[in-house]
């Protein structure tokens, strides 16, 4: 299939928008580590501050007064997923990140041919989800990677009104996603987390 066939053959994933964390989803093989001292809310914590991550494939790091979730239910979701990992402050605010296999090879070259069709589909999951887009879908690297960024405004499943900043980047036929929701109180400290899983994600497998 063509790059413009992607939404068609094979979606470009979004997934895991409005999410929240309810019991009763099985739980997700991973490791962590963890080390001494709270991490600063408002800016990219210091490495001795942070929790690692390691499993499925990739590692990053994330603030140390976070912990796992998993048990993520989501709002509105597209796509095959291959697995999902999920770290936040709590059930409401939190980063989901998500691997998904495409069906196409996406390079630097190439990325921006997708920007058209990630624009529509966030577009009708935020409406889904009892929301809209609150920023335009923009290219941005991810770890060095090709991808885009946008912000979204929508309602979990419990109603709660969240924003979500998210991320999609690419390497070769694997998408990651990642989805940085948060409360309006709690902004400033979702986005610094998910800076420093930005920052730090790194492919091992």
């Amino acid at each position: 299939p063509t790059l413009g066939g992607i939404m068609k053959s094979r979606a470009i994933a979004i997934t895991a928008i409005a999410a929240a964390a309810v019991i009763g989803l099985g739980d997700c093989s991973s490791s962590t580590t963890t080390s001494n001292s709270p991490a600063p809310a408002t800016s990219p914590a210091p490495t001795a501050d942070l929790n690692t991550m390691n499993a499925n494939g990739v590692t990053y790091k994330y603030p140390k007064n976070w912990s796992e979730r998993t048990d993520i239910s989501t709002q509105a979701q597209q796509g095959n997923r291959v697995w999902q990992q999920a770290v936040g402050p709590d059930s409401v605010s939190l980063s989901i990140l998500s691997q998904y296999d495409l069906n196409v090879e996406v390079t630097p070259e190439n990325a921006s041919q997708l920007q058209g069709e990630v624009e529509t589909t966030l577009s009708n999951l935020a409406q889904q989800a009892g929301g809209s887009t609150t920023s335009p879908v923009k290219a941005e690297q991810t770890a060095g990677l090709p991808g885009f960024t946008a912000t979204l405004k929508v309602k979990n499943p419990s109603g709660t009104e969240v924003e979500s900043t998210v991320w999609l980047f690419f390497k070769g036929k694997t998408e990651f996603f990642l989805n940085c929701q948060y409360v309006t109180a709690q902004q400033a400290e979702l986005l610094a987390g998910c800076n420093t899983i930005r920052t730090t994600f790194a492919i091992t497998g």
